[in-house]
This record gives C-alpha cells, structure tokens and sequence, in this order.
C-alpha cells in the first residue's frame, strides 16, 4: 500500500507524519502565545497571599491557564491519534533523547502547572472561572497546607518552563540555520493551514 507523502512509518494509530497537521500547528501557536501572555499578566498581578483581593489580572491569569490546560489536554488526544516522530531520521541519539525529554518535561508542566495554579487558588479563596462565565469548583479546602506549598511548586514549574522554551525555540533555530534539516518547519503553518 503506497504511504502518503507525509508518511513516516506507523504508530499505534496508523501512519506517523513527517510533519505536523495543521490542527496540530494551531494548537501549538495557540499555546505558545496563551503561555507568553500568562508571563506578561503573572509579572504584571499582585502577589498571591493571605487576603489578596481577586481582580482583573488575577481572574486573567486563572482563566488562561484554565484554558491552556484544556488546549494541552486536546493536544495530547490529537498527538496520540496522529503521531509525529519529533526527531530526523539521521539526528544523532543525543538529540533524539533531548527532544524527547524537552517535549515531555514541556507537556508535563504545562498539564500538571494549571492544576497547581488552581489548587493554590482554592486555597486563597480565589473564584476561579473561565473568563467569568463559567465557574469552576474549588479543588483544595480553604487554606489548605498542600494546596499552599502547590502555589510555590507551581512558580517554580513556570521559571523552569520558561528555561525549557527558550531551549526549545534555540534548539529550533539551530536546526534551522545550521542544520537545515527541516525541523523547524514541520511546525510552522502553511499556505495550506
């Protein structure tokens, strides 16, 4: 049976592309440009303590990473439907385990930070909603000791996340510029996108 010309082999859900669907660019972008506002908004909102009064940044950030959590929810559905090797054929191992590891420390943060967030905010008595409209329940006790220390873990979550993009968009760029090898462009959107 001929592949397709995206074709890559097969994984558990038939042929593995070369590159990227453009569902999969969309909610890549999408993310990237949520992620880059919540480091605009979080430097910009008050800290988070005892007695911090919800307000306009505060319910921005929540809601943006409410919403960051269900975009990285259906990217994980649609990469597990429709894989994508992350590394070139003739990339050498080390690359190949860094990538994997980059892309998995990414995904694990930015599924695992939201909740975080969100229990910290519980914690605080902070509503959190999407965007006021729809309200979402509270997932830790008012006060709660371990929901407090989640606020802290999830601050550190962040810093490290933004050590991870920045490894990402170099490592990016280096296969753009030096290696040519077309890396960078599997995920950039195309005319057809």
């Amino acid at each position: 049976m001929p592949q397709d010309s995206r074709s890559f082999g097969r994984g558990p859900a038939g042929p593995v592309a070369r590159t990227y669907s453009p569902a999969a660019k969309w909610l890549h972008w999408l993310v990237v440009l949520l992620v880059l506002t919540q480091f605009v908004v979080s430097i910009l909102m008050p800290e988070i303590g005892p007695g911090t009064v919800p307000g306009t940044l505060i319910d921005l950030h929540l809601s943006f990473g409410v919403l960051i959590l269900i975009l990285m929810v259906i990217r994980v559905i649609h990469r597990l439907l429709h894989p994508v090797p992350l590394d070139m054929p003739d990339s050498p191992a080390w690359e190949r385990w860094s990538a994997h590891a980059t892309h998995v420390a990414l995904y694990a943060i930015l599924l695992v930070g939201p909740f975080l967030g969100w229990a910290s905010a519980s914690a605080h008595k902070l509503p959190v909603t999407l965007f006021g409209i729809v309200p979402l329940p509270d997932i830790a006790e008012p006060k709660a000791r371990w929901a407090l220390s989640a606020g802290d873990v999830h601050a550190l979550m962040m810093w490290i996340l933004l050590a991870l993009i920045a490894l990402h968009a170099a490592a990016a760029l280096y296969h753009y510029f030096i290696r040519h090898d077309g890396v960078l462009a599997r995920m950039l959107p195309s005319r057809g996108d």
